[in-house]
């Protein structure tokens, strides 16, 4: 009776000092997790924009979760990791001859306020000026792009950003921030979509030489 006693004190030892120290989880085992209880996972900002842009060479698998929709010649999935303060994350997936690319969105806000939705848009935009994408061998690809000013009379402003680098696996890689008059309100939301497909991924080593 004591060796049980002793040994589920250990184990409320263990899930404590887990509870504390959740915070010093790598990036790597944070995504471990969240794929091991299949739910999305909320990390913070420049680290989620950092797993969706090293997960592109996949095709985004790797943080893909449950189907959500599919629909004619695409599929919509739960994103399974998240950016803080979005309405929910969702990767689409084409499977057309034309196109077999997935892209990734994350729906950031919604306000019948054009005031608000372009103070979110510009937020967003500084936010995602100080992303990066981290490699392997630990080098650091920045993120850079031109700001489009919002103008109320436009129903639609997208201000583009792309990595700074030579590496044919991320040429085609970009992040779309959008402001979109939808109906009655403004949405704001940041798209990551290359333009390659996925049968012309392994000739693009030879058309980067």
């Amino acid at each position: 009776m004591k060796a049980i006693v002793t040994l589920t004190m250990a184990v409320v030892a263990s899930s404590s000092v887990y509870s504390q120290n959740e915070t010093l989880l790598t990036h790597e085992d944070s995504l471990v997790l969240a794929e091991a209880n299949h739910l999305p996972r909320v990390l913070s900002f420049h680290v989620v924009i950092d797993s969706v842009l090293r997960d592109f060479p996949n095709n985004l698998r790797n943080i893909t979760g449950d189907l959500v929709l599919a629909q004619g010649e695409f599929e919509n999935y739960a994103s399974m990791v998240e950016l803080p303060g979005a309405e929910h994350c969702i990767i689409t997936r084409w499977h057309s001859i034309d196109d077999t690319t997935a892209s990734w969105q994350a729906q950031m806000f919604r306000s019948e306020d054009f005031g608000e939705a372009s103070k979110q848009y510009h937020e967003l935009f500084r936010q995602l000026q100080r992303c990066y994408l981290k490699l392997v061998d630990g080098s650091i690809i920045q993120l850079s792009g031109d700001w489009e000013p919002a103008k109320e009379e436009a129903a639609f402003t997208t201000s583009t950003l792309r990595l700074q680098t030579g590496d044919w696996r991320y040429r085609e890689v970009k992040v779309e921030l959008e402001l979109v008059y939808l109906f009655s309100d403004w949405a704001v939301r940041i798209n990551i979509v290359s333009k390659k497909r996925d049968d012309q991924v392994g000739n693009g080593d030879e058309a980067g030489r």
